[in-house]
């Protein structure tokens, strides 16, 4: 049928079809009546059977139409059909007794100027449709005989070639050289040498399928590319496509007119070679290597020419997609300048935009994606405070108010934890705007200690009116009779984890992690934990205490040391243990430690805990960590260790879980000068004080320890009103606990009961992974998962969880700070896709400058994945001493397990001689190995072969004599 058509016909009649297989009723109004002659055409075609849909046409009489309507208004099934109103537009419909008919369907409507330049874009030159439609008496038969016959001219050779090439496979051609290259590589396309013939159709077919002014064009083949490509190479012609292409892109995108007076005819252009640009960069920014590289250049060099937008376009006026290096940077400066005004929607908005670590601009540049993701955070924070608002409202009851921190609250906290774990991750002086986002992260502190300042205050003033303890449901005292005794009267062990300074938004994270599982019940509750919020207070608590309502403390030197029950004292891990074991009954209750749990293996794991009713687990890292000063660093880490104890203990035979803590924690700003002032230094601690007489200060709360229902003599707690610590002039850490905050007090119960005994998995996974060029400071893997050969795959899992852990050093951290590819980081744990290959990057970070090895394993052990362990060594980041390590050795090993990663004993001798002597001259090392082509040989795999060692040497060269160096050794 459509050769029935002309040219420009043909795509009227195309976009007519298309509207009515969407809308079924279309009505085309025809303001200038130019189309009756072709709607004729088509109502003939409709009779012989040859159209698809009903057309009807105005020939005058409205009742002639609404007869012929008939079926159209009355059917009760959908018809497709088009109703052509000639000489109507959107006001004169309104008064035809169509309008009710005319609403229920679709308006179809295309200006004949505005049909002429989309059916011949991308076929001729634009200056050749301008010629045309300033003729005049401009008809759609006109139109159809003109494009015809410019269509129609005879063209050979390579013309001919030109015009069954899409402007990206032309491109693409052109870069890899390929036939058309070469043969346009033997024709000078520069405006002062062109003939007839191929130099002139090369040029129209650019110019038609990019809409690119000539002059633009010849400008651009003079001025390719600084580095010196020549005006007449097959690259000189590339560039001058693909930098008017990037700029039709670019004004596609924006929000506002351009300002550069070189685009002024992109607007113009239509729309189908504007798409058809636009493609083109999409192509380029997301081709090979080749490609992408081009396409920099190109891009750099073109933004060069519009001087008038770069630095003048505002970030609100530029759109989703980054066509030129300077949008990313004016919206980069334009997102920190939001943040400092305090405009946290705006600058949410830009980072989500460059969410995709697969963005152009972001894509190979690693400290230029850390600044979005610290963006990001501070973003979200902003939001989240502003969410939560300024104040507390509930104030009616400490539950209530409690319950408001729960549901606003706790999500600011998260955010502000997760903001600090990515500062000390990612922060680095290399990366762009580096004091800006310094600013703006020492001002997310302050934001977020106003606003916690002012949620505490309200949070105690709620508690001198209603009483600092609540209902007995929400106490910590009595946790352990409501909610974990009870499961120990049914079916199958209940594992109760202890964790100290487990947060409620932690434990919120923790579930989140752990996800829907089948035949599952999942529940997030919430206490108040004891004060003061210390761990021996809490921890002690947790274990069944308490006689009826009441605490028997033993105080001394102005600290809680434990509780009586009346039988003995209950003040550290084992008489906890005790304490649980005779409330829950069964014939053992193990207490096992969190470490022991991911250590054990499942035989040992599942005979350790046989016989139990209750088995208790001590987790004490993120309390540890957090008083060692590093704790941002390891609080992921613990989540990710917590979801894999689970997942262990329920393979071992474990019914029921229940997860929660002593007291939470406050991250507060240790650069601050907000330390509260309370007599000597020597007598508060950090968050409070217990004293002997009553007092009222300014800036601080005060209840009896009778009023908290403690059995002791007539004592007082005293705290700061707000988030402060008292000045006990010790170092501050940035973690403090032992106060009335929502942050210290709210403490989660997670609480899972699995209702069938789970089943193992049987598949088998190879986990394999190779070390990258380190980027930005981090050192990076590229890592597989996937199906074992041979491997039954009965219970297929998509995803496993990895983590990464130092072999040889106990005292290194290690830093996940970025994935790309199929993988995401969860909770500081690696969610990766079975099957895909995905790029890790992290950090390593000690006491001490070493070297270590690492190994990639399966925590969960949810399936059979063998742990995949680098041969290279990592270089570890200095950050903070850590005080569990007491090796004083000067050389940086003394054991020699790592040598055995050496092939060879010869090579492992020059190796062992290093780390002994540091330091080894080529001729003592072509002796080791017994001749000239074994070191020649050796020289060649050096870099390999250091690699595996723990420290890094040097090669120099000292009076002409080569040698090897251990770095840090003594010469």
């Amino acid at each position: 049928m459509s050769d029935l058509f002309g040219p420009v016909s043909r795509l009227l009649e195309a976009e007519v079809r298309d509207w009515v297989t969407k809308h079924n009723l279309v009505f085309w109004l025809d303001t200038g009546s130019h189309y009756v002659d072709l709607v004729n055409q088509l109502r003939a075609l409709r009779k012989q059977g040859e159209l698809k849909y009903d057309i009807y046409t105005f020939n005058g009489s409205f009742l002639e139409m609404l007869f012929e309507l008939e079926e159209v208004m009355g059917g009760v099934d959908a018809t497709r059909a088009v109703i052509h109103l000639p000489g109507f537009n959107e006001e004169l419909v309104k008064a035809t007794p169509l309008l009710e008919l005319y609403k229920a369907g679709a308006r179809y409507r295309k200006a004949l100027e505005t049909l002429v330049r989309d059916a011949a874009a991308g076929k001729v030159r634009p200056d050749q449709i301008d010629e045309f439609l300033q003729r005049g008496n401009l008809s759609l038969a006109g139109a159809d005989m003109w494009l015809h016959d410019l269509q129609s001219t005879g063209a050979e050779g390579l013309a001919s070639q030109l015009r069954n090439v899409s402007l990206n496979e032309l491109v693409d051609d052109l870069l890899l050289n390929r036939s058309l290259a070469q043969r346009i590589a033997t024709i000078d396309l520069r405006a002062g040498t062109i003939s007839d013939g191929d130099p002139r159709a090369i040029r129209d077919r650019i110019v038609s399928l990019t809409g690119m002014p000539e002059s633009w064009f010849d400008v651009s083949l003079q001025n390719s590319f600084s580095s010196g490509a020549e005006p007449t190479s097959v690259e000189a012609v590339a560039y001058a496509i693909c930098s008017w292409a990037a700029c039709v892109s670019y004004v596609h995108d924006l929000l506002v007119p351009p300002l550069s007076p070189l685009l002024e005819p992109v607007p113009r252009l239509p729309q189908l070679v504007r798409d058809t640009c636009h493609e083109l960069v999409v192509h380029l920014q997301n081709g090979n290597e080749r490609q992408r590289s081009f396409y920099r250049q190109m891009a750099l060099e073109t933004e060069l020419r519009l001087t008038d937008d770069v630095g003048q376009i505002a970030a609100t006026d530029l759109g989703r997609f980054d066509t030129f290096y300077f949008e990313e940077e004016t919206i980069l400066k334009a997102s920190l300048q939001a943040l400092q005004d305090r405009r946290w929607d705006a600058a949410q908005d830009w980072a989500s935009r460059r969410s995709d670590p697969n963005s152009f601009w972001l894509v190979d540049d690693a400290l230029r994606r850390n600044v979005w993701q610290l963006v990001a955070g501070a973003a979200r924070l902003g939001v989240a405070i502003q969410t939560a608002g300024p104040a507390l409202k509930a104030t009616d009851s400490v539950a209530n108010a409690a319950q408001e921190y729960v549901q606003l609250g706790a999500k600011v906290d998260q955010a502000q934890r997760h903001l600090e774990q990515d500062r000390q991750k990612l922060l680095r002086s290399q990366m762009p705007e580096f004091e800006q986002v310094r600013s703006v992260l020492d001002q997310m502190q302050i934001v977020w200690r106003d606003w916690a300042n002012s949620w505490g205050q309200g949070f105690n003033a709620v508690c001198k009116t209603h009483g600092f303890l609540p209902d007995s449901s929400l106490q910590q005292r009595t946790l352990f009779d409501e909610t974990v005794k009870p499961l120990t009267a049914g079916d199958g062990i209940t594992a109760y984890f202890v964790v100290d300074a487990l947060r409620y938004e932690m434990g919120q994270e923790l579930l989140e992690s752990i996800g829907d599982t089948a035949k599952t019940d999942v529940k997030l509750d919430w206490r108040l934990a004891e004060l003061p919020t210390v761990t021996e207070v809490g921890m002690n608590v947790l274990a069944p205490v308490a006689k009826g309502s009441k605490l028997q403390p033993e105080i001394s030197n102005g600290r809680i040391a434990g509780f009586s029950t009346g039988e003995f004292r209950v003040h550290d891990p084992d008489t906890r243990r005790r304490a649980v074991h005779d409330r829950a009954g069964g014939r053992t209750c193990p207490r096992i430690e969190l470490e022991e749990v991911l250590r054990l293996e499942a035989i040992t794991l599942r005979r350790k805990i046989a016989g139990a009713r209750l088995v208790m687990v001590h987790s004490r890292e993120i309390d540890n960590s957090g008083e060692a000063g590093f704790g941002p660093s390891v609080f992921e880490t613990v989540l990710k260790d917590l979801r894999s104890a689970w997942h262990l203990l329920r393979e071992a035979g474990v019914r029921h879980f229940v997860f929660t803590a002593d007291h939470g924690f406050l991250l507060v700003d240790e650069n601050s000068h907000t330390a509260q002032s309370y007599g000597r230094k020597i007598d508060p601690h950090r968050r409070y004080v217990i004293a002997d007489r009553a007092a009222n200060h300014s800036g601080e709360v005060r209840v009896a320890l009778r009023d908290l229902g403690y059995d002791c003599d007539d004592l007082h707690l005293m705290f700061p009103e707000s988030v402060a610590v008292f000045d006990t002039g010790k170092q501050r850490k940035g973690f403090a606990h032992g106060g009335n905050s929502f942050q210290e007090r709210v403490i989660p119960v997670l609480k899972i009961s699995h209702r069938v005994a789970v089943g193992g998995n049987s598949t088998v996974y190879n986990l394999s992974a190779a070390r990258k060029p380190a980027v930005a400071g981090m050192h990076c893997l590229a890592v597989r998962v996937a199906h074992a050969s041979g491997s039954l795959d009965f219970a297929s899992i998509f995803e496993l969880d990895l983590a990464l852990r130092v072999l040889d050093s106990p005292d290194v951290r290690v830093e996940l700070c970025e994935i790309r590819g199929g993988a995401r980081l969860s909770s500081g744990t690696v969610i990766a896709t079975v099957g895909e290959e995905f790029e890790l990057f992290f950090r390593l970070a000690g006491g001490t400058d070493s070297r270590v090895s690492v190994e990639l394993y399966h925590p969960s052990r949810e399936a059979s994945v063998e742990p995949c362990a680098l041969k290279e060594r990592f270089d570890v980041v200095r950050r903070i001493a850590i005080a569990t390590s007491t090796r004083t050795d000067e050389t940086p090993s003394q054991s020699e397990v790592w040598l055995a990663d050496l092939p060879g004993a010869e090579i492992q001798r020059v190796f062992r001689h290093l780390a002994q002597h540091g330091t080894v001259t080529e001729t003592e090392v072509a002796e080791m190995l017994g001749s000239t082509r074994e070191f020649r040989k050796f020289s060649r795999q050096f870099e390999q072969h250091a690699a595996r060692a723990p420290f890094t040497i040097r090669i120099d060269s000292v009076s002409g004599v080569k040698r090897y160096v251990r770095e840090g050794a003594t010469l």
